[in-house]
């Protein structure tokens, strides 16, 4: 699991959504209680009040619906570069070091014999070679996939933290300004214009991030066709070349 606070701009959006929560709950709260004081000779003032209020709770569960994905689904950015150091450090870099180390200069057994038993390893060595670097470009290419999805991600969250931070003051200048019967209507009017396009923002969002995991997907896909087409076996030496001791001569 990945440690708390490593993913800040996810934690600062949920904070600034339980924010908006608690400031809306203060509104509506707020409305209640100039209207309570509003006498029965003034109900004409209270429809307009209680229409506009009406619009507002709808839109607010508008809202609520529309970041209802991303609360339950928030995605790890700092697990997913974690998994991809991990790809490159313990699978890109290791296998390089191993196709480094077998490659027909490295290996002794063509420096100091000769022979068929040689010539054998010279013909193997270099599928075997290949196949390591094919597996360590699969694991780079992992690796990258998984640092693309993290940064998009990232990029999610801080353009959902921005929407969020503009309805928060949204909010709190309706509450400033609904102080009076007759300044409640425009100020809810106002706030469900500027919640209406919140939620277009959030919608928008969550439709960037979906483009991006089903490309991200798709990628994934065409790296587990290339593992497949790797086979299932290992280049091998034909172990009849180097059976007799005359197909091992020692260099001079």
């Amino acid at each position: 699991m990945t440690a708390a606070g490593a993913n800040p701009v996810i934690d600062q959006s949920m904070e600034k959504l339980r924010e908006i929560e608690d400031k809306i709950r203060a509104l509506f709260d707020q409305v209640n209680s100039v209207m309570s004081w509003v006498p029965d000779i003034l109900s004409d003032l209270i429809e307009p009040v209680r229409r506009v209020m009406n619009e507002l709770n709808q839109k607010v569960t508008e809202l609520w619906d529309a970041t209802k994905k991303f609360v339950t689904d928030r995605g790890d950015p700092a697990r997913l570069r974690q998994a991809a150091a991990e790809w490159s450090d313990r699978i890109g870099s290791g296998i390089g070091e191993i196709a480094g180390s077998v490659s027909l200069d490295k290996l002794k057994t063509n420096i100091e014999w000769s022979g068929k038993a040689a010539e054998t390893y010279k013909v193997t060595v270099p599928a075997q070679v290949a196949g390591l670097n094919s597996l360590k470009d699969l694991g780079l290419q992992i690796r990258n996939s998984l640092v693309n999805l993290a940064n998009g991600l990232e990029s999610f969250w801080l353009q959902i933290y921005g929407t969020l931070s503009a309805l928060g003051i949204a909010v709190a200048v309706a509450i400033v300004s609904a102080i009076s019967v007759v300044g409640i209507p425009a100020a809810v009017v106002i706030l469900i214009g500027v919640l209406g396009a919140g939620i277009a923002s959030i919608f928008t969002t969550i439709s960037a991030v979906d483009s991006l995991t089903n490309s991200i997907g798709v990628e994934q896909t065409a790296i587990e066709d290339k593992v497949n087409s790797l086979g299932a076996t290992w280049p091998r030496t034909n172990t009849e070349s180097m059976s007799h001791s005359s197909d091992w001569k020692r260099q001079s």
